[in-house]
């Protein structure tokens, strides 16, 4: 198995970067990851097909990305299907919290979290989570097939914005649901 070390070497990373991108990856079963690393370009965001650097006509930096993510998003997998054994050192581990369904609690079709925001979006039932400071929002997203999340912030306001195919949706803009 591959380890971190030799994969950071492989893009001529420092281990913390690629540690670093492995945690996000973690977050979201190695789906995608979001990022603000000054040895990759600052801010980026990495999922398969789809790669945002800081500077976008660096063609090299973005190889580098999605090489480097798509190696650690493997790790990330194929430890998911390895069953564990909990021990000590990871049952102190804190996690992040775990958003869910209560009918028949499908899996999300993709989750994250970023600056104290969780969210889970479950694509067969039309429904977004955003849990922040302890308390979980559900939002319709009918007529929304989402895909990916940004996150901007202006004058301490923070703002998550999903893609869909015909473009991008605020969450302001979603009907809250109970």
């Amino acid at each position: 198995m591959k380890t971190i070390k030799k994969i950071a070497e492989k893009y001529q990373v420092s281990e913390e970067t690629a540690q670093a991108l492995l945690m996000g990856l973690k977050v979201t079963g190695g789906r995608q990851v979001q990022f603000n690393i000054g040895e990759l370009g600052g801010m980026g965001q990495w999922q398969p097909g789809m790669i945002m650097v800081g500077d976008m006509f660096d063609i090299g930096l973005k190889y580098k990305v999605d090489g480097l993510c798509t190696e650690l998003s493997e790790l990330v997998r194929a430890e998911e299907e390895t069953p564990k054994t909990p021990t000590k050192a990871t049952s102190k581990t804190k996690a992040p919290p775990k958003i869910e369904s209560k009918n028949t609690k499908p899996s999300a079709s993709f989750r994250g979290s970023q600056n104290g925001y969780h969210y889970a979006y479950f694509s067969s039932e039309n429904k977004l989570e955003i849990e922040h400071e302890g308390k979980i929002t559900k939002y319709s997203t009918k007529g929304y097939e989402l895909s990916g999340v940004q996150q901007s912030q202006s004058n301490s306001v923070q703002n998550l914005t999903f893609s869909y195919p015909g473009g991008t949706v605020s969450v302001k803009d979603l009907k809250k649901i109970k």
